[in-house]
Order: structure tokens, then C-alpha cells, then sequence
């Protein structure tokens, strides 16, 4: 909703425009009925083999700019929460069910995720061995609209180059770092693997749990640090929650809400990485992450 707008007068719109009739919930769910056997969701690692990350985005992948400088990468390393995906409803006789729309307009509510994360050993079948596991968590999106749809696409920042801010003043990430703009203003993404770059050039090790975020091109709504382990009482659960109010009015035929003209950026991340701070044993901890949700809308 455009800004200046309060709680009481984005409802007298709504009410006016008649989009109060009818709520969607659109359940969004990951990996919801996993056991607590050996799953692993952070499926990436560093160059160095000692830390693995896990990388989700609200919504379809967004196609975003690689080192060659090419737009339209789908191949980033993301699993994708099915959040914004509500048809309409094709039903003849005017009964629209709750997990669809009525019609092209509405208003994009909220939408709610819980998440858990589980080190598994309470299913006996494996052996909790972990004395020590490290988290980060960063939940982030651009500052300008990113999108699966290059017609709605507004910011290209690929977070594996850019996300973090390196010891040079470097924008760096886990695949290697952005160039300083050149006098044309030209930004580049170099490639860089070497171990020894770590927060220089690239991300590795344990600078994957200090290094300071990149705030030129990313919005960072959370960013903190938790352990699991036998050094923590056999704790091995953590589990969070995230809210987004979104209040914005929606007009589009697709199923995917977000292909809408208001230019909102719904493409959030949260990524949790993960590090046992050995400095010579290759962290691989078997880590279940389940989101279970809900998106909010009215229309008709």
C-alpha cells in the first residue's frame, strides 16, 4: 500500500472496493512430513569443506545476474517456499473454495512461517554425535525488486557474490566477490574459490559466522547466532517464526500473486549456515529444517 496510508484507512479501501467477501489461506509447507533420520537441507559447502549452508526464498527463484553478467540465473542454490502460488477460482456456481481467490484483484495480507530445525537423534536410529554445532541465521531481501519474471525484475545483486562485506570494502559472498564500480559505474562479479581469499574475496570457515552483511545492497531483517550440541544439554531443536504484513492491493490473472504492477520486492531469504569450528575436520551435520505457514488474502 502506498505509504501514509493507516490500519483504518487501508480497510475503508478495501471495504470501498468490495475485496473483504471472501479469505484465502494458502498453506505453505517444506519438507513438512520428514522423519528425523539423517536429512540434509543445508546441501551446500564452502571451498574449504568446512561449512555447509542452506539457502530458501518466499516464493519461485528469482533470476538474478552471474559472474559473466548475464541476467536470468535459476540455478542458484535455493529451495523455494511456495508462498504466493493462489489461482483463482474457476467455479461456475460462484463458491470459491478458501485456498483460492475470487477474481483478478484482492489484497495480499500477510503471510506467516514457522520453521524447525532439528539435529536428529530422538528417532533412535542415528547417534547424536555433535558436541558442538554453530548456527547463523540471516533473513534478507534487496532493496529493490527481485523476481522470477525479468518484466518485474528491478534489482539483479546475486546474494552468493554480494551479501557480506569483505576486509577491502569488497562486497563478497560464498562463490567469490563483486568488483569496485569501474568509471563508467560497471559492477562485475569475479569467481574466486581459494581458501585463502576467506573475507577478502570469498567467504569460508568460521568468517561465514562473523563476517559483517553488505547493507549497500541487502535489507537484513534478522541476523543471529545459536548452538546445538552435547556442550549445550543435548540440545538439539531450535525453533523460530517469521511474520510479513504485507497490506498491498493485488490485481493480476496469473496464480502467482507477486506478478503485479504495485513493485513490492516478496522476495525474502533466510539462510542458516552452519560450522563445528574444527579447523581440521570437514563439518556435515545431519540437519532436518521444516516450514510450515501460511499466506493471508482477501478478495471477491
Amino acid at each position: 500500500m502506498p505509504a501514509g496510508f493507516n490500519t483504518g484507512q487501508i480497510e475503508y479501501i478495501k471495504a470501498i472496493a468490495n475485496v473483504n467477501g471472501h479469505k484465502t489461506y494458502k498453506d505453505v509447507a517444506y519438507n513438512r512430513n520428514a522423519t528425523a533420520s539423517a536429512v540434509t537441507h543445508l546441501n551446500q559447502q564452502t571451498a574449504d569443506n568446512m561449512v555447509r549452508y542452506g539457502v530458501w526464498c518466499l516464493g519461485k527463484k528469482p533470476v538474478l545476474r552471474d559472474s559473466s553478467g548475464n541476467i536470468g540465473v535459476t540455478t542458484l542454490p535455493l529451495h523455494e517456499l511456495d508462498a504466493f502460488n493462489i489461482p483463482k477460482s474457476a467455479n461456475s456456481d460462484g463458491v470459491v473454495d478458501e485456498t483460492q481467490r475470487e477474481g483478478d484483484e484482492g489484497f495480499l495480507e500477510s503471510t506467516h512461517l514457522n520453521m524447525r530445525l532439528l539435529l536428529p537423534h530422538l528417532d533412535g536410529t542415528s547417534t547424536f554425535t555433535q558436541d558442538h554445532t554453530e548456527f547463523r541465521m540471516i533473513v534478507f531481501r534487496a532493496r529493490d525488486r527481485q523476481h522470477h519474471l525479468e518484466t518485474h525484475l528491478k534489482d539483479t545483486n546475486n546474494f552468493m557474490f554480494n551479501l557480506f562485506r569483505g576486509n577491502r570494502n569488497h562486497g563478497i559472498g560464498f562463490s567469490g566477490h563483486q568488483e569496485k564500480e569501474d568509471v563508467a559505474g560497471n559492477l562485475s562479479y569475479i569467481s574466486r574459490s581459494n581458501p585463502a581469499d576467506s573475507g577478502l574475496f570469498n567467504v569460508q570457515g568460521q568468517d561465514a559466522m562473523t563476517v559483517p552483511i553488505n547493507k549497500e545492497s541487502w535489507i537484513v531483517m534478522r541476523d543471529h547466532r545459536f548452538y546445538l550440541g552435547k556442550e549445550y544439554g543435548g540440545k538439539n531443536i531450535y525453533e523460530d517464526s517469521f511474520h510479513w504484513d504485507w497490506k498491498d492491493p493485488i490485481a493480476t490473472s496469473s496464480p502467482d500473486v507477486t506478478e503485479t504492477d504495485n513493485e513490492k520486492n516478496y522476495t525474502w531469504y533466510i539462510a542458516l549456515i552452519s560450522n563445528n569450528n574444527s579447523l581440521t575436520v570437514q563439518d556435515s551435520p545431519l540437519v532436518s529444517v521444516r516450514f510450515t505457514g501460511t499466506t493471508h488474502m482477501t478478495s471477491g
